[in-house]
């Protein structure tokens, strides 16, 4: 039962990544909507979620409380992008990408996949452990992970001078707007809430849609197993999740957050890598096959792990 709770949710967003692939061989997707969907995504989808989700999801008084626990995980974001680096350079990865490379490895599925995966094996009472995990990715890669495949698009473009304002992105304020609101005991009036939760809703399925479209349009034959995503694949498949495990350990945490944290960290490349690559003009078909890739081989391995700690 647990392995058949784990495949549905990674089938779901199979079917939605197919659905923009049929769209695309159809041709019901023109070349402004393959633009305009990651803009869509970015700056109207994006944001209102992540308020909505740190707003419903945390109460002021345990925010601190809660905020105290991110730190096993933001310290495990923080060293696998720093390994992935090191991956990058001892591979050649090339440089074009190797922002995104890094971002890709460090951060994980971890609300679309994350949620349903933990609920399915942990029980209601996994949620606060999973959104510690969430608080900690969502940190990292709206800063340092926006930051490097920003990087990756100047590089392109032979663009020399890094505009730091860029990190402050839709997304990034709608977190920060969030915790702050929380922080302070605000509450949004319920049509704004509705509105916000509606907005956010449109993430999952518009950000598969843009992957299959973008896969039908780097065609099929080239989904191969170059050095790069092979390299990807296994530094968030594998590495991640060992290196989770083991500042587990060395944090001594309860098992209960053990599991979900390793859980966490062997999920899918982050959506939003690839959307990001694509909204900055960056290597976006490299994005769209690290998610493509690892969202279908977790149809073995989320299921597997899940068994395991299960």
């Amino acid at each position: 039962m647990v392995f058949f709770h784990a495949l549905e949710g990674v089938l779901v967003l199979v079917i939605l990544g197919a659905t923009g692939y049929g769209l695309a061989a159809l041709h019901w997707v023109g070349k402004e909507s393959r633009s305009t969907l990651p803009r869509i995504i970015t700056n109207v989808a994006l944001p209102p979620y992540l308020m909505y989700a740190i707003m419903n999801n945390f109460q002021r008084d345990r925010l601190w409380e809660m905020l105290q626990g991110i730190l096993p995980p933001l310290l495990s974001v923080s060293l696998a992008f720093l390994l992935a680096l090191g991956l990058a350079k001892i591979f050649r990865v090339q440089r074009k990408r190797c922002g995104l490379f890094c971002a890709s490895i460090a951060n994980s599925n971890t609300i679309f996949i994350g949620i349903p995966v933990n609920i399915a094996l942990f029980g209601e009472g996994a949620m606060p452990h999973v959104l510690l995990y969430y608080i900690a990715s969502t940190i990292f890669f709206w800063t340092i992970g926006q930051y490097a495949i920003l990087s990756d698009a100047e590089k392109m473009a032979g663009v020399q001078r890094m505009q730091l304002s860029k990190i402050f992105s839709p997304p990034l304020l709608g977190f920060l707007l969030g915790l702050a609101l929380t922080a302070l005991g605000c509450e949004l009036p319920h049509v704004l809430k509705m509105v916000a939760q509606n907005l956010g809703n449109l993430t999952t399925p518009l950000a598969m849609i843009f992957i299959g479209i973008s896969l039908y349009d780097m065609g099929v034959t080239k989904l191969t197993l170059d050095k790069d995503i092979f390299l990807l694949i296994a530094g968030r498949m594998l590495m991640a999740p060992l290196l989770m495990f083991e500042l587990c350990r060395l944090f001594h945490l309860p098992t209960d957050m053990s599991n979900v944290f390793v859980m966490q960290a062997s999920l899918p490349v982050m959506m939003q890598a690839a959307i990001l690559s694509a909204y900055y003009h960056a290597d976006g078909p490299f994005g769209s096959r690290g998610v493509a890739y690892t969202t279908l081989l977790s149809i073995v391995t989320i299921p597997v792990l899940m068994t395991l700690l299960h």
